[in-house]
């Protein structure tokens, strides 16, 4: 169910959104707080206004679909600068961005990668490793990755 209302969520409302110029990244659905969050991406950075103009979009949508019972909160937000990569768009907005990378399968005889990301294509990424090489990794081989914060 809850997987299902989240999929029939992002359905709903993505394309809405995109006409806006507001990508939907993630649907989330807190059962115990019964909080709806929805958390969004737009090319310079997601402003409060923004948050704020979703909210205005999403609410009388998600009314009248009536998919949540009950009363519950919405929530909008950016998904953060430490939220892990996991869709080919996740890697495709963080393109020339440092990420480590950990995936399931032995690949150039080693689990995990830090390096640039510099191209994303057919479900598959290519990380330039800092010692220079270029290693292509399939997406769905990838345990987790994330953005490394370089302080």
């Amino acid at each position: 169910m809850l997987s299902s209302l989240t999929v029939s969520v992002s359905d709903l409302l993505s394309p809405v959104l995109a006409d806006e110029g507001i990508e939907l990244v993630d649907v989330e659905y807190q059962v115990d707080s019964q909080t709806l969050k929805l958390l969004i991406h737009k090319p310079g950075g997601i402003s409060i206004e923004d948050c704020q103009q979703v909210s205005r979009i999403a609410n009388p949508i998600l009314d009248v679909h009536d998919m949540i019972l009950g009363t519950y909160s919405l929530e909008v937000a950016s998904p953060g600068l430490n939220r892990p990569l996991i869709t080919e768009a996740d890697f495709r907005r963080n393109l020339g961005q440092k990420v480590q990378v950990e995936v399931s399968t032995t690949t150039e005889d080693c689990s995990q990668f830090n390096g640039t990301l510099n191209q994303v294509s057919d479900g598959k990424i290519f990380l330039t490793l800092f010692s220079g090489k270029t290693v292509q990794i399939v997406i769905s081989d990838i345990v987790q990755a994330q953005i490394q914060l370089m302080w």
